[in-house]
């Protein structure tokens, strides 16, 4: 039987504390090659040189060592503790950044909806200089050439810290992955932490799938039709934000009415069960 879970349930985190899989999962692309401004110097320029990769983990104790003046994290208000991930534009000679961060496959299931990518990021220093960074989404692969759908163009992300979250309900269904490019012009340092997708209508098992359960036609002009060895108890379509558009207990619906578009069918079962698919409407 499936197991519906009606609150927020988390598909991904990484928080660099040991909540994810972890650095050793992601994916780092230094494409732009640069060196670092530092070591020696201002307390800025050994924070500068602390980022050897495209992207490092540093705790607070790392940071405070390579620059006395951050006794805590800027972004504390955002929820950053323990563990962050920085990155950083500044370098010698001067040039703009191009660093990538690229999670491991994560898969969005099929049927959730309300679907959230969350994360919380700072830049450092005088707001002379505020990063700037793109957050991009692929079903493809993991190499840079995959990431064409920009999710969220940050400009100048306040030193302050900032908590960022952007609606993937259209990927359920689909395996995808989340880059972050530092793209960053002669800045100096920002953080990023608290990575989280999560979603409702989670479902715990799939059982059901395994039932004889057909959902069509689909695509659709307008009718939809179920045939399945079970009784059913009701029929519900929602939008992809998880807004409940129609009810039945019919086995038949119409949505002719609706807008083009994708939309979550939900079928629930006399013993308890539920089927949800995805529906396509021309």
């Amino acid at each position: 039987m499936i197991t519906q879970l009606n609150a927020q349930t988390t598909i991904f985190q990484e928080n660099w504390d040991g909540q994810g899989p972890g650095i050793s999962a992601w994916t780092l692309y230094n494409v732009d090659n640069k060196t670092p401004v530092g070591p020696a110097g201002t307390d800025g320029e050994a924070l500068s040189f602390l980022i050897q990769d495209a992207w490092n983990v540093l705790s607070l104790a790392d940071i405070q060592g390579a620059n006395s003046a951050y006794t805590a994290y800027p972004a504390a208000a955002t929820g950053m503790a323990g563990n962050i991930i920085a990155s950083n534009s500044w370098y010698t000679p001067a040039g703009i950044a191009n660093d990538w961060l690229v999670s491991p496959q994560i898969n969005i299931p099929t049927g959730a909806t309300n679907v959230n990518l969350t994360w919380s990021a700072t830049s450092l220093g005088d707001t002379a200089f505020l990063e700037d960074y793109k957050v991009y989404i692929s079903t493809t692969g993991n190499q840079v050439a995959n990431f064409t759908t920009i999710l969220k163009n940050v400009q100048n992300e306040p030193n302050t810290g900032n908590t960022h979250t952007v609606n993937i309900s259209s990927y359920a269904g689909q395996n995808v992955r989340i880059a972050f490019r530092n793209d960053g012009n002669d800045q100096y340092v920002m953080f990023l932490d608290n990575i989280k997708i999560a979603a409702n209508n989670v479902l715990a098992t799939d059982e059901v799938s395994k039932s004889k359960t057909d959902i069509y036609p689909n695509p659709t002009k307008g009718e939809i039709n179920i045939k399945t060895d079970k009784k059913i108890k009701s029929f519900t379509v929602f939008d992809l934000s998880g807004k409940v558009l129609l009810q039945s207990s019919s086995e038949k619906l119409n949505i002719s009415s609706f807008a083009k578009g994708t939309y979550l069918v939900k079928v629930e079962f006399a013993d308890g069960s539920t089927k949800t698919e995805k529906v396509i409407k021309d």
